[in-house]
């Protein structure tokens, strides 16, 4: 939950309908909310290396760590974590990196 990556995904999840996203659009929902190093967060180069980075890293290790289901051929991508991991979900939302 230490990485804005992650909270940013299941903050996304968390606020959608029956807490399933598409992937392109967990994707826009991420790159609107990380930092930036060139604080250009409307960038194709930022927007790629979100996707990237979902896609490589984060997404992976959610699914393995069974809080979400993420599937790379349909794209879709779902919270499936149960009460402990909605308790920290709610507990990490309210921080933000950059404070």
């Amino acid at each position: 939950m230490a990485n804005e990556y992650r909270r940013a995904i299941l903050d996304a999840l968390d606020n959608a309908p029956e807490k399933t996203l598409g992937y392109d659009v967990l994707v826009e929902r991420v790159a609107d909310r990380v930092r930036n190093e060139d604080a250009n967060r409307e960038s194709a180069e930022h927007r790629q290396r979100v996707r990237v980075a979902l896609h490589h890293t984060h997404l992976p290790k959610l699914d393995e760590a069974r809080i979400l289901e993420y599937e790379a051929e349909t794209g879709h991508v779902q919270f499936v974590g149960g009460e402990l991991e909605q308790k920290i979900l709610t507990l990490v939302e309210p921080y933000d990196v950059d404070e």
